[in-house]
C-alpha cells in the first residue's frame, strides 16, 4: 500500500510493543510462507494496519504460533498456523504492490520496474488467486486500477477524480476484509468508507510528498496537473484525516485501539500538514490552531513524527504537542 500508518514503538509499554511486533513481523512471515521469501520485500505498514483492524473486529485475540513469537526472521509458520487477518493482509499487500508497480511503469516507463513486475509474476498471480478464492470482486479492482492512467490523461483533470480509483480500490479491500471475517453489514460499510478515506489520504500524501521529485523526473503529479496549491492540498488532507478519525471512532473496537490508530495517522501526516521551520534532521512543526502548542519533531522514524523532549526540546521555549505526536 502507501506507508501512512507506520508505527513507532518508542515510549510504548512492553505489551503494546509486542502486539505491534506480532502484527508487523507476523504479516512479513505470512507473506514469506504463502508467497515466498522474496515477496517479503513488499511488506507495508498499511497492510499491517489492515490486519490489525481485522483482528480487532474479530473480538478475540489472535493466537500466534511459536514461529510468530520467535524473533528470528527465518522462523516462519506453517500454512495451517496463519490467522486469517494476517493471511488476508498478506494477500492484499502483495496484490496492491503489483498495482502500485504497474502505476509506476505507466507514469515513468521504467524498464527496471517492468522487469521487477515480471520477476514477481508468480507471486502476484498466487496472491490474486487467494483473493479470488475468498470471492473478492477482483474484476472491480482491476477496472478501478486501470482507470487511474485514463484519468491522468484527461485534458482538465480534477483532484477528486484522480484520487477516486485509489480510494475505490482501498474501499474494496477494506470492505471485503470485514465481510470475510463475518462482520455485520453496517461494520463492513464503515470499513468500506474507512478504506475510501484511507485511499484518498494516501493519494494526496503521495502527491504532496512526491511533487519536487516528480518535477525533476518530469513525471505525472496530481497537484501540478490540477493546479492545486500546497495550501489547498494540506487543507484537503487535514479534512480527510478528520473524516478517517471519525470512521475509526465508529468501529466496534476497544477505545485504546481507536486512539492508537488515530494518533498513528496524525503522527505520520504531521510532517506533510505543518511546515518545517528549521532545516536538518530536527524540525519544528507549528500548529497554529487555538489551544495547541508548538511541537518539536525529529525525523527519527522516517515518515513518522516522533516527539521526544530529550532529543529536541531541551532548552526550547515550546513544549511537545501530544495531539500531534501522541507521546510516541
Amino acid at each position: 500500500m502507501f506507508g501512512i500508518m507506520k508505527a513507532c514503538s518508542c515510549h510504548k509499554g512492553s505489551e503494546e510493543r509486542e502486539l505491534r511486533r506480532m502484527h508487523y513481523c507476523g504479516t512479513c512471515k505470512t507473506i514469506g510462507r504463502l508467497y515466498g521469501q522474496k515477496a517479503r520485500v513488499f511488506l507495508n505498514y498499511d497492510a499491517v494496519f489492515l490486519g490489525e483492524v481485522l483482528a480487532d473486529l474479530q473480538g478475540s485475540p489472535l493466537q500466534f504460533a511459536p514461529a510468530y513469537v520467535s524473533k528470528s526472521c527465518f522462523s516462519i509458520p506453517q500454512s495451517d498456523q496463519v490467522p486469517f487477518p494476517l493471511e488476508y493482509a498478506a494477500a492484499a499487500n502483495v496484490v496492491l504492490a503489483q498495482f502500485k508497480l504497474l502505476d509506476h511503469v505507466a507514469d515513468s516507463g521504467s524498464k527496471l520496474i517492468r522487469l521487477v513486475v515480471g520477476a514477481y509474476s508468480q507471486e502476484f498471480q498466487k496472491a490474486s488467486q487467494a483473493l479470488s478464492d475468498w470471492k473478492f470482486p477482483f474484476q472491480d479492482l482491476e477496472a478501478l486500477m486501470a482507470l487511474q492512467s485514463v484519468r491522468e490523461c484527461e485534458a482538465s483533470p480534477r483532484l477528486e477524480r484522480l484520487a477516486a480509483p485509489t480510494a475505490g480500490a482501498t474501499s474494496l479491500v477494506f470492505r471485503h476484509g470485514a465481510i470475510s471475517i463475518g462482520a455485520p453489514s453496517e461494520v463492513a460499510e464503515t470499513m468500506a468508507n474507512l478504506g475510501a478515506r484511507f485511499g484518498e489520504i494516501a493519494y494526496l500524501a503521495d502527491a504532496i510528498r512526491d511533487k519536487p521529485e516528480d518535477a525533476k523526473k518530469r513525471e505525472f503529479n496530481a497537484l501540478v496537473a490540477t493546479r492545486t496549491s500546497a495550501r489547498r492540498a494540506r487543507k484537503l488532507l487535514r479534512e480527510k484525516q478528520q473524516e478517517m478519525v471519525s470512521l475509526l471512532e465508529a468501529l466496534p473496537i476497544e477505545e485504546a485501539r481507536k486512539e492508537n490508530y488515530s494518533s498513528r495517522l496524525q503522527a505520520n501526516l504531521a510532517p506533510l500538514l505543518f511546515r518545517r521551520q528549521r532545516p536538518g534532521r530536527v524540525v519544528v512543526v507549528r500548529d497554529r490552531r487555538p489551544g495547541i502548542m508548538d511541537s518539536c519533531c525529529p525525523d527519527c522514524c522516517a515518515d513518522i513524527c516522533c516527539c521526544q523532549a530529550e532529543m529536541c526540546c531541551e532548552g526550547a521555549s515550546f513544549g511537545c504537542c501530544e495531539c500531534i505526536c501522541s507521546g510516541c
